[in-house]
């Protein structure tokens, strides 16, 4: 499934979860102080935002609107409280156990590692060095000519 199909999905299902998952707090620990945590984890999420300081948030802001989503990377320092605190500004326990499960150093790396298994599992590589390009835009040289530097070719012709 896509991106944007799981996006949308989520959109859908996670508010209905959210109050499910508040009705079932309130009936276990009653409605003020379910309440009370609901607006706990809000101020504990800005709070862990305004600690993050501006340099994580500069260079989260930057490679987020250099590469999008991808460049979103939670062993990049300072990205995962980030994440965390957002989503514990989020109104719902449900993102407030994920946002608390990314500040634990060992639930942070196996998400890490669940969420790089995904991309290699749908990109087929993990090297972000790899660029795949058609046929018709690459050609192969030998290994003597990388050997003893470049040579010139002449340019092919435009088909």
């Amino acid at each position: 499934m896509s991106l944007v199909k799981w996006t949308f999905l989520a959109l859908l299902v996670l508010p209905m979860a959210e109050m499910a998952a508040l009705i079932l707090m309130a009936w276990a620990i009653g409605w003020s102080w379910a309440f009370a945590l609901f607006i706990g984890t809000s101020v504990l999420g800005l709070l862990l935002l305004r600690k993050s300081g501006r340099g994580h948030w500069d260079r989260f802001r930057q490679a987020v609107s250099q590469r999008g989503l991808r460049a979103i990377h939670l062993e990049t320092p300072g990205v995962a409280p980030i994440v965390g605190g957002i989503l514990l500004v989020f109104p719902g326990f449900i993102t407030d156990i994920l946002g608390l499960a990314l500040l634990v150093p060992p639930v942070r790396r196996a998400a890490a590692s669940r969420l790089r298994e995904a991309r290699v599992k749908r990109n087929g590589t993990s090297d972000r060095e790899v660029i795949d390009l058609p046929p018709t835009e690459w050609r192969q040289i030998s290994s003597r000519s990388i050997k003893y530097g470049p040579k010139r070719y002449p340019k092919r012709p435009e088909s």
